[in-house]
């Protein structure tokens, strides 16, 4: 009997790794998901309105202190002295504000009246407030400090002059604001843990800031009714999550666990079954699942699927033989379709004056590409290259077609340019499926290096002359059988044109399809022009044997492995004339 390539689970996997125990899992996983979403939001909102709470109450006192104090005193004379000693001090005589001797040089303003009526109304303040302090200082952005001008907390007053490091978020807010909402920050300091200052600036008369009225509220009654809160909610969520998982799992293994479990041992056996040449036909039908949803609907789907599934075995014999006869064929395809082309080289051994490679790599088994060459006469020596729109059978096809027809064109004697309006007339004929092919053709007198050539759309022709690359100008030229005859007739200049040059000993010509130019790599950039003529100038005027693998190299060098997306045709002729140049 035939090892079987599912295993069943045992009775411990299905008890562990079952759809209830799954759903179980799910199910607790989603509710403390959705549990914990419900609770930051609720955190989220709960911590925002409470913080804004003691902001409003910290930012208001210092309003209303500032006020009263604006009302009862002048506090600026007492805020410059008190700045201007801070400044005129250096950065070793500061190093210490609780020295005595730091202390000493602001004795005279904690001494004086003005200041003990100051800290009077602060202390004020912070008693009917109920907050941690009420005070009045001045930021330094320079020291990153805080500079106390009058201070009134009982349990460690900080007198005139004393200072404390601050960091430059809060200087900056504070120096910086523009009298639009509250003016505060709230951070976390190993002395006094977490805490809110808010504060109104104390100005001159232009309006420049010579102190602050600040406030500090702790916030350590707020964190702490926050994590109890937290304890409270996540006990009440896990119980309810695993109260509603068991239910639910309960429901599971009823309505889904169970009529599922009938349907895979109905589907184990019915593969056993088959392994073993048994035909039957009720291993499903014969399911007594009623469920009313898709589970029932799903065994009823699995009868039917059982009852076809005999004819689908036997199509897809039929379906996989047919496949292999049309790999068959497009085998031989490609076999006749390389036989058709030039692939014999040298193709004309008795022939010193001119010497002539070409080759052509379909991206498919069978490609649109193709290239020719033939003698017209005794002196003639056509070439043609062109590239059949679209790919596979199709486009070969129509390139069979193509090929013949101008051959038979070129070799009655007609210039290229002829040779085109010819051919575009008979493709146009019975053109039904709208494909088009661009061609170059081109005829060399091989006694004199006079080249006659036409172009149909197709690519850019290029000339090794004296060493040296370079792209033929175009003129005119459409692909062929892209338009109706009738269309092309009264076109001024006229559409195929022939153009000449005169080769001499030693120079080159590279004729290719858009499989050349059109290459890409992986991200889609393409060979192009600009890179086809430096590869070409890198290695010019060698013999085409080995110019045109050179090319196809630098093509594979450039794209990286990538696919191949279009055919790649090149052909390439050094002309030798008379004296059998080398």
């Amino acid at each position: 009997m035939p090892e079987k390539s599912v295993r069943e689970m045992n009775e411990r996997e299905r008890r562990f790794y079952s759809i209830e125990s799954h759903v179980f899992h799910a199910t607790i996983i989603g509710s403390l998901i959705l549990g914990l979403v419900a609770f930051l939001v609720g955190f989220g909102l709960y911590a925002r309105a409470l913080a804004d709470q003691y902001i409003t109450q910290a930012f208001g006192l210092s309003r209303s202190c500032a006020a009263v104090i604006n009302r009862a005193m002048d506090t600026v004379p007492l805020s410059e002295e008190t700045m201007r000693i801070y400044y005129s001090l250096d950065e070793s005589e500061r190093k210490d504000p609780e020295s005595s001797a730091y202390q000493a040089r602001f004795s005279e303003i904690a001494a004086t009246e003005e200041h003990a009526f100051l800290v009077g109304i602060l202390n004020e303040f912070r008693l009917a407030g109920d907050v941690y302090d009420v005070y009045m200082a001045m930021y330094d952005p320079a020291s990153e400090a805080i500079v106390y001008i009058a201070d009134p907390d009982p349990d460690e007053p900080f007198p005139p002059g004393y200072w404390e490091h601050s960091s430059q978020k809060e200087i900056r807010k504070f120096l910086r604001w523009n009298g639009e909402g509250r003016l505060y920050v709230i951070e976390n300091s190993d002395t006094y843990g977490w805490i809110c200052t808010a504060g109104v600036p104390v100005r001159y008369g232009d309006g420049e800031i010579i102190s602050f009225v600040l406030t500090d509220v702790r916030l350590n009654e707020f964190i702490h009714g926050i994590r109890s809160f937290l304890w409270q909610y996540a006990l009440m969520i896990l119980v309810s999550v695993t109260a509603f998982a068991v239910l639910f799992g309960y429901h599971v293994k009823k309505r889904i666990a169970r009529p599922i479990d009938e349907i895979a041992s109905a589907a184990q056996q019915y593969i056993d079954d088959r392994r073993n040449h048994i035909e039957s036909h009720a291993h499903f039908s014969s399911l007594d699942i009623h469920t009313g949803d898709q589970i029932e609907n799903l065994s009823l789907v699995m009868a039917d699927m059982e009852r076809e599934a005999v004819e689908y075995f036997d199509q897809l014999m039929s379906v996989t033989a047919e496949k292999e006869r049309i790999s068959t064929e497009l085998t031989l395809a490609t076999r006749i379709q390389a036989a058709v082309l030039p692939s014999t080289f040298p193709a004309f051994p008795d022939r010193d004056e001119f010497e002539i490679y070409a080759t052509m790599d379909p991206a498919k088994e069978v490609g649109g590409d193709f290239y020719d060459f033939f003698m017209i006469d005794e002196n003639h020596l056509a070439l043609v290259i062109a590239d059949v729109s679209g790919k596979g059978v199709p486009a070969a096809l129509f390139m069979m077609t193509s090929r013949t027809m101008l051959k038979d064109a070129a070799l009655s004697g007609l210039d290229p340019a002829s040779v085109m309006v010819r051919v575009n007339a008979q493709l146009s004929e019975s053109n039904r499926y709208y494909m088009f092919v661009t061609v170059w053709l081109g005829v060399l007198d091989i006694t004199t290096g006079r080249l006659v050539y036409a172009d149909a759309g197709h690519e850019q022709t290029l000339l090794c002359q004296n060493g040296t690359w370079s792209f033929l100008p175009r003129k005119g030229g459409v692909a062929l059988a892209a338009f109706e005859p009738e269309l092309l007739e009264n076109e001024d200049p006229p559409v195929f044109v022939n153009k000449e040059i005169v080769l001499k000993p030693g120079d080159m010509i590279y004729q290719y399809t858009d499989g050349v130019t059109e290459a890409m790599t992986a991200e889609r950039e393409q060979f192009g022009m600009d890179r086809l003529l430096k590869a070409a100038s890198e290695a010019p005027c060698i013999e085409p044997e080995a110019f045109l693998p050179y090319i196809r190299g630098k093509i594979e060098d450039f794209v990286q492995g990538a696919p191949q997306f279009d055919d790649i045709t090149m052909l390439a002729v050094k002309y030798r004339g008379k004296n059998k140049l080398s």
